[in-house]
This record gives structure tokens, C-alpha cells and sequence, in this order.
């Protein structure tokens, strides 16, 4: 019998199991043959109204909900690329913000407005002018720039005649944590596009009060227009906003989150009138990503055959990288008997410990038997590890024909092989001891192992050794 070391392929992976915020342990399956992937996530599942994972589609972005898998639990299939495919998130909650992580954005251009994802809706019609009455905004982030989107009924982005009144449009972003912007201290940051003629023009604009004269412009700003969505498209360069210390003094790029809000308002004079806003959100431009793995992820070792005195099970360690998850993990024969493993550590841990049920009850008897470990890695799609040998019986027959013969100086003990257990499965044992006693019906001692069926003694050592004893041994894990 031989028990094997069992390792099938390497652990390759772009990025470990993460959190964004509500979405814990974010993790993937390996890609099915369709080129898709599984995404599953825990969230907290209390008064969810939206919950959508954004993935792109041609040259725009799709939008589909996570299904509920078990309880806080979640789970989508969407396309993967052949190369790191990013994803975006999307959820709100009761009555609290939408909560988003945008989906990146790889161009160097601005983008159009389909690539944008969205932050909120507003409802239509709560203005009579259409281009005074916000539709939705949106967001997205590249490696240096921060790009928002802004969305009206119609009629473009008039910016008003050269003696007003004039419209404001803005997109604006602030600490998550501020609660009242109009309290003494509050800053904002907006994407403005306006044209108040010699005032104010389009641009980045910090605004730490209510007034015009707490509205300024800090830099330039990329714009366009998309007129059959009737879309705003803004982008500043983050290093603008990281080289403020207003900013930076709530803004954690390691873990970057902020709110965002779009408004128009209408400018006459020194007087600003808020005409209409969206619900905004919070934004975490964290890129969500997966990289191609050119081979399974997973590890098997430590797969063994345990033997108990009220337990027998097969165990194994499941070694992968925290970011992916597998369907699940059993034990096959070589003749296809099937024995489920289980385990009560979480998808997400870069160990799974796994066990089969107590089988001590229903395997059966075998010897130098070929087992291996399946694990499904997509629904369908298994991959299996080396094999291990082992052997299980409850017992073994008694040596039969026990046999002595004198030869010269020699006194030569011979038995027929064991070669069955009383349930009557074949098997080979692995050794016999040999045991003496002066009498039968005292203490048997050892004398000698032996994997022969035959033992010579030199009559000059005989001594008290009057009676002979042989049993077989069968060794099982």
C-alpha cells in the first residue's frame, strides 16, 4: 500500500478576496465555457430596493441584480474578457443613498455616455423647462482622471444670454461624512459648466459657502455634450483634487469613498435659485477586477483516509486564492463511488478544510484501492487531483495450516497466505507475527515480524518456546 503527496495545479490569481465598502469578500468562479463567471459577495441583506452588478456590453454598460444565494449571500453570472475584466456595483437601500463603485474606465478620450455608470435617477417632469430638470447622473474613474456624467429631460445645456439670467450645471462631490453642507466650514468641489460672462465660466470649482463669491474656479475641465441622450459629460485630472489639503483631509485614496450630487440652479444677479437636484450617492472608485487565470486555481493536499474507533472519513485541505470560490469538493473510487466532503470554514478563506460523513458503517472493505479528490470548480466543470491508494477491512482470517518441519538445526514454521477478511473481501496482508509460549494456555510473546509465510528458528535458541502463534496484520490508515 502506498499513500501519496496530492497537489494538482498552482494557486494563480490577480487579487485576494476584498471589501468595498457593503460589498464583503467579493470572489469568483473559475470561467465557465461560455466565458462567463460567477460573482459572489456577502452583503447586508436589510430593506435592499437595488442591488446590480455593472459589467460592460459593446459600447455601453449593463446592468442586471445580484440573485440572492442564501441567506446575506449573493450571487451574478456575467462576461468575463480574455483579458482583466473590470466590473462596477450598485445598491441602495430603504430609504439611505445609492451606494456605487463605478465601473473603470480604460480610455485615454472622454468617454461617451453609455460607459458612464449610474448613480441615481430623479424623476421626470418635477421642472417645467426640460433642460432645468436632472434625469440621472453617473460616474466613472480612469488611472488620473474622475469623470462625471449629468442627464436632462432635453433641450441641451443653455447656459443663458449674455445678461442672464444665466443656468448653472453641476456635479458635485464632498466628504461622505458631512451632513449639512450649508454649515459653517463645509467644502464642496463641483464640475460647473456655466457661462456667467466675465463672473464665471466653465471649469473645477471649490465652493465653501452659499454665495457667488464662495464659488471658485480652481481649474479646467474636459466636457462634452452627447445630444441623443441629452448627457453632460465632465472629467477633471484627480491630481487637481489631491493637491488640495481641504480635500485630502477626509479623501483616503487607499480606500477612497465620496458623495456625489448633481444640481442646476439658475443665476440672476447675485442671486442663485436651486431649480432641481438628484438623489446622488456615495461613490468608492475601487477598481473591481478580474484577471484571467491561465490555469485552475486550486490546490489539494493532505488528503488522507482517517480510522477512528467510532469514526472513519476521508479529509483533505483545499488551498486556493481567497478571491475565487468552488461549487463543490468529493471523494471518487476508481470503480465511481461517490463520497460528498464538506466544510464548515468560508468560501472566501484561502484553506478549506474539508470532511466526508462517518463512513465507517457503509465503506467497504478494500485493499490498495484508487481514490481521488474532485473538485467543481463551474457547475459541470470538475477538476481532479492525483490519486491516493488505501486500504480499510474491520478484519483479517487466521493463518490456516500451520506447518512445523526439523531441517538440520533449523525448526522451520509455514502457514498458508491470508488472503481474505471474515466478510469475505480478497485482500493481502501486509505482515505476520510470529509469538511463542511455553504453555497454551499462558502468555503469548513476540517473537519476530515477517512478511513471508515462513519463519526458520535455530533450534539452538528454541529455549522455552514450546507453542506457536501467527496472526496477519492488514495496516489501514
Amino acid at each position: 500500500m502506498k499513500i501519496m503527496c496530492v497537489i494538482f495545479l498552482v494557486v494563480s490569481s490577480s487579487l485576494a478576496a476584498f471589501n468595498i465598502d457593503l460589498w464583503q469578500n467579493l470572489r469568483f468562479s473559475e470561467k465557465t465555457s461560455e466565458g462567463n463567471v460567477y460573482i459572489r459577495t456577502e452583503i447586508d441583506q436589510t430593506n435592499i430596493n437595488t442591488n446590480k452588478l455593472v459589467y460592460a456590453s459593446g459600447g455601453s454598460l449593463t446592468e442586471m441584480d445580484f440573485s440572492g444565494l442564501r441567506p446575506g449571500t449573493y450571487q451574478a453570472l456575467a462576461p468575463a474578457g480574455t483579458g482583466r475584466t473590470y466590473y462596477g456595483l450598485r445598491r441602495q437601500a430603504g430609504s439611505a443613498p445609492n451606494e456605487v463603485v463605478p465601473l473603470r474606465y480604460t480610455g485615454t478620450a472622454l468617454p461617451a455616455p453609455g460607459l458612464l455608470t449610474k448613480v441615481s435617477d430623479d424623476p421626470a417632469n418635477d421642472q417645467a423647462t426640460n433642460y432645468l430638470d436632472v434625469i440621472a447622473d453617473y460616474v466613472t474613474v480612469s488611472d488620473t482622471r474622475l469623470i462625471v456624467g449629468l442627464r436632462t429631460r432635453g433641450g441641451g445645456f443653455p447656459t443663458g444670454s449674455f445678461f442672464g439670467p444665466w443656468n448653472s450645471y453641476m456635479v458635485g462631490i464632498a466628504d461622505p461624512t458631512l451632513e449639512d453642507p450649508y454649515a459653517p466650514g463645509a467644502v464642496a468641489w463641483a464640475f460647473h459648466y456655466v457661462n456667467v460672462p466675465i463672473v464665471m465660466s466653465t471649469g473645477l470649482y471649490k465652493i465653501t459657502g452659499t454665495g457667488i463669491s464662495d464659488v471658485n474656479r480652481i481649474a479646467a475641465i474636459s466636457y462634452s455634450i452627447d445630444t441623443a441622450t441629452n448627457t453632460l459629460v465632465m472629467s477633471c485630472d484627480m491630481s487637481t483634487l489631491l493637491a488640495d489639503p481641504d480635500f485630502t483631509a477626509w479623501y483616503n485614496p487607499e480606500n477612497p469613498k465620496f458623495a456625489l450630487l448633481s444640481l442646476i440652479n439658475r443665476i440672476s444677479g447675485t442671486t442663485v435659485t436651486q431649480m432641481d437636484s438628484s438623489p446622488g450617492g456615495f461613490v468608492s472608485p475601487i477598481p473591481f477586477y478580474l484577471d484571467p487565470s491561465p490555469n485552475p486555481v486550486g490546490q489539494i493536499a493532505g488528503l488522507s483516509l482517517n480510522v477512528e474507533p467510532s469514526d472513519m472519513y476521508f479529509s483533505a485541505q483545499y488551498i486556493k486564492a481567497s478571491d475565487r470560490f468552488n461549487w463543490d469538493l468529493n471523494y471518487r473510487t476508481a470503480d465511481g463511488r461517490i463520497y460528498s466532503m464538506y466544510t464548515d470554514d468560508p468560501e472566501h478563506a484561502e484553506q478549506r478544510n474539508y470532511r466526508s460523513a462517518n463512513l465507517i458503517s457503509e465503506f467497504p472493505e478494500v485493499d490498495d484501492e484508487e481514490g481521488r479528490i474532485w473538485v467543481e470548480r463551474v457547475p459541470g466543470l470538475y477538476q481532479q487531483s492525483n490519486p491516493i491508494t488505501y486500504s480499510f477491512v474491520r478484519g483479517v482470517n487466521e493463518p490456516e495450516n500451520l506447518r512445523m518441519e526439523l531441517s538440520s538445526d533449523q525448526l522451520l514454521l509455514s502457514w498458508d497466505p491470508v488472503v481474505q477478511t471474515p466478510a469475505g473481501a480478497n485482500i493481502e496482508v501486509d505482515y505476520y507475527t510470529v509469538e511463542y509460549a511455553a504453555d497454551p494456555a499462558g502468555a503469548f510473546s513476540a517473537l519476530q515480524q515477517t512478511e513471508s509465510t515462513s519463519l526458520s528458528i535455530p533450534l539452538a535458541s528454541l529455549g522455552n518456546m514450546r507453542f506457536f502463534r501467527i496472526t496477519g496484520h492488514k495496516i489501514i490508515p
